[in-house]
């Protein structure tokens, strides 16, 4: 049984875990940013002070079991009324959690219901605040202000937490424990990185005997990643990881005139790839044939193409052969 732990948020974490879902003989520990404050997420995280629930939610959903019809209660988002914007999941999660007395036994139960395979972990035991410096001067506090601030001209020079956190205990045993860390795709910065900020994470990775796998993003993030090429996605991963990768997946292959042309009025490219010397380097086909239409009353704006789950599965499992 080979044990895999990925690290970030969001529909990256959300597209590799429902690939490796299926694997066979893999054993799946999702560790998820504490540090989401955007949307139904941050609303709820706000009312209630409990760990945010945006990023757990989608890795159990990905881990639940197929054919349930909770997995796709969880994935509903409501429209109309006082509830518009927020997800039943997040409402789930955080009902749990008031009721249970803890966010360990929400996650636990929400688990045990949906008849996940994998097990997921917050990053931290209490939610998190990023903060993160420009290269203009300019400090902003909060994931999803972050994720809005910068330009093409103005980027994140650096990232912490506003208090120091330290990981939790399952998700440093996880690590240690780990045959592949897989970190990535995802938002840089605000996704991948922000898991990567609690107290001892740097020093679990680098004592952890894993095979550590970057899987890099599509395309740039306007305001967190412009202009960014694959050297600088890898060499800031491996700043905030404190330790080398030992493969980087790249996807190969062209877009759409439609959907570049779409990205390209968001200010988002393809990544420019400028590592073909580098032996660590897997060059795959890895991106979904498939675009992904915006999500009618979402307040976030997600990502039109995604990497696509079996692909990825598919590198990650012959990786560790």
């Amino acid at each position: 049984m080979k044990r895999i732990v990925t690290i970030g948020g969001g529909t990256g974490t959300f597209v590799v875990l429902s690939g490796l879902r299926a694997a066979a003989d893999v054993s799946l520990t999702a560790i998820v940013t504490a540090a989401d404050d955007g949307g139904s997420t941050g609303r709820l995280r706000d009312a209630y002070g409990f760990l945010p629930p945006g990023d757990a939610r989608q890795a159990l959903v990905a881990l639940a079991e197929d054919g349930n019809v909770l997995r796709e209660l969880f994935a509903y988002r409501f429209e109309k009324g006082d509830i518009a914007g927020h997800n039943l999941g997040n409402l789930f999660i955080t009902a749990l959690t008031d009721l249970l007395g803890s966010n360990e036994a929400g996650l636990s139960e929400a688990s045990k219901i949906l008849r996940v395979s994998g097990t997921v972990i917050p990053a931290t035991e209490r939610p998190a605040t990023l903060t993160a410096h420009f290269s203009d001067g300019t400090v902003v506090t909060g994931q999803n202000a972050i994720s809005e601030t910068g330009t093409a001209s103005v980027h994140v020079t650096d990232i912490q937490l506003t208090e120091s956190l330290p990981i939790t205990d399952a998700a440093r045993d996880a690590i240690l424990a780990a045959d592949l860390i897989v970190l990535g795709p995802g938002n840089l910065y605000s996704s991948t990185v922000a898991a990567l900020l609690g107290e001892g994470t740097k020093e679990a990775i680098a004592a952890s005997s894993a095979s550590v796998v970057y899987v890099a993003n599509l395309f740039t993030k306007a305001g967190e990643t412009d202009g960014y090429p694959l050297s600088l996605f890898v060499s800031e991963i491996e700043r905030y990881a404190g330790r080398a990768m030992d493969q980087v997946f790249v996807h190969e292959g062209a877009f759409s005139p439609e959907v570049l042309a779409w990205y390209a009025k968001e200010e988002e490219h393809p990544i420019l790839f400028d590592m073909e010397h580098d032996s660590r380097i897997r060059r795959l086909p890895l991106a979904s044939v498939n675009v992904v239409p915006p999500i009618a009353n979402d307040p976030i704006r997600r990502s039109l193409m995604r990497h696509d789950p079996h692909l990825v599965a598919g590198a990650l499992i012959e990786s560790l052969a």
